[in-house]
């Protein structure tokens, strides 16, 4: 089975770094045309969370988990949005709430990019959604790199 990231079974020893945070969008598996969105703080280098099982934990991963992710899952990145999140510490209780619950994805509704904004909207950061739907290919028109 390819690679996923880590469960985070503790609390962190300190605050991830949400003054450098991005939502981060790669391809989608085989039949995901609209492709899977991670959150990232503190940029490259930093961490990455995700959510991709049906009934589950969401996942952690440092740069190197993420490069692996990326080459088991035969993923690419698309593009990296930044993300203004004027309250960290508010979008850290959100994460930390986040991934110590089971999530159940809902395909095209509480899905990867659904979990990213909850994080990202709870410390006063933007709503990433364009349409009804969360689909993270429609969520940015951009290219960007770090």
């Amino acid at each position: 089975m390819a690679y996923e990231g880590e469960q985070m079974t503790s609390c962190p020893a300190a605050m991830f770094d949400f003054s450098k945070a991005y939502a981060v969008v790669v391809t989608g598996a085989k039949f995901n045309p609209y492709g899977h969105m991670l959150l990232n703080t503190g940029g490259k280098g930093g961490k990455y969370f995700q959510v991709s099982d049906v009934i589950g934990n969401p996942r952690m991963m440092n740069e190197a988990q993420f490069q692996r992710y990326l080459r088991e899952n035969n993923k690419t990145i698309v593009t990296v949005m930044r993300v203004n999140i004027p309250h960290p510490n508010k979008s850290q209780m959100k994460l930390e709430q986040v991934l110590s619950e089971k999530w159940t994805w809902g395909a095209v509704v509480n899905n990867c990019e659904s979990m990213v904004e909850e994080i990202v909207m709870a410390g006063g950061g933007p709503k990433l959604r364009r349409g009804v739907f969360p689909l993270p290919m429609n969520a940015t028109n951009m290219c960007e790199s770090w």
